[in-house]
């Protein structure tokens, strides 16, 4: 029997302790997180150069909205991609 590190150990016992609940709709759920799953697989990892001042500003955004930089920056090319952002010209 293989032994378990503390954090482990405290979400078997939260389990055996009926702290868990099956949700109404286990199924769609399980699919929609197979999906993300399923996308996080297929992603592919690139490089991008910023200059000093946008590198500090996507880390402030992630910082005020609580989000990893590498999540805030693909959250912004996705959504540029998907016509949801347009280019601000000054």
């Amino acid at each position: 029997m293989s032994v378990l590190n503390p954090e482990e150990q405290a979400l078997l016992n939260s389990v055996e302790n009926g702290e868990w609940q099956t949700i109404d709709n286990v199924d769609q759920e399980i699919k929609r997180y197979q999906t993300y799953a399923n996308h996080h697989i297929t992603q592919k990892q690139i490089a991008v150069s910023l200059s000093t001042e946008d590198s500090q500003r996507i880390q402030q955004l992630a910082n005020e909205l609580g989000k990893s930089i590498p999540d805030l920056t693909t959250e912004i090319i996705h959504k540029y991609l998907q016509g949801e952002l347009i280019e601000n010209v000054n």
